[in-house]
């Protein structure tokens, strides 16, 4: 259970893979973490190696403790401490990077949604772990 939440707590920022880049350019660092989130996440459900809006969808669901629909930094600060994703500086700074709409939360609609299009760079409706890592790492640095 903790492994599923894990998985989909990081899966919403989660983020950020071992990215395939231009072979002319250096690499973007693989952050073992998100690494481990996307994995986590993608094989709870449909182990095809994308993650889809659904499992998306139980990573936000995760991450809203309370379920009201949104999640404040006090809840994705708590969530990301039980699971121990990082430190609090990372946490901050993602919450802050997904909070779209600056509100003070993560809510489905708008900052949910594009967050999943955001993830999405090739725009076929699922996550490969290569545009996961990619997005994770730009959202962490």
């Amino acid at each position: 259970m903790q492994q599923v939440a894990y998985c989909l707590a990081l899966g919403l920022f989660v983020l950020i893979m071992g990215i395939h880049s231009h072979p002319e350019r250096p690499n973007i660092p693989v952050d073992p973490v998100a690494q481990a989130i996307f994995q986590t996440a993608e094989a709870n459900r449909t182990p095809d190696g994308f993650l889809t809006q659904e499992e998306m969808t139980e990573i936000f669901q995760r991450f809203d403790m309370n379920a009201d629909g949104n999640i404040d930094e006090t809840e994705f600060i708590a969530h990301w401490t039980l699971l121990k994703l990082g430190d609090l500086e990372h946490a901050v700074t993602l919450f802050h990077r997904a909070d779209t709409d600056r509100n003070g939360e993560i809510s489905k609609n708008p900052d949910f949604a594009r967050l999943f299009y955001y993830f999405d760079r090739d725009g076929d409706h699922k996550i490969a772990e290569s545009e996961f890592l990619a997005v994770w790492y730009s959202l962490s640095t």
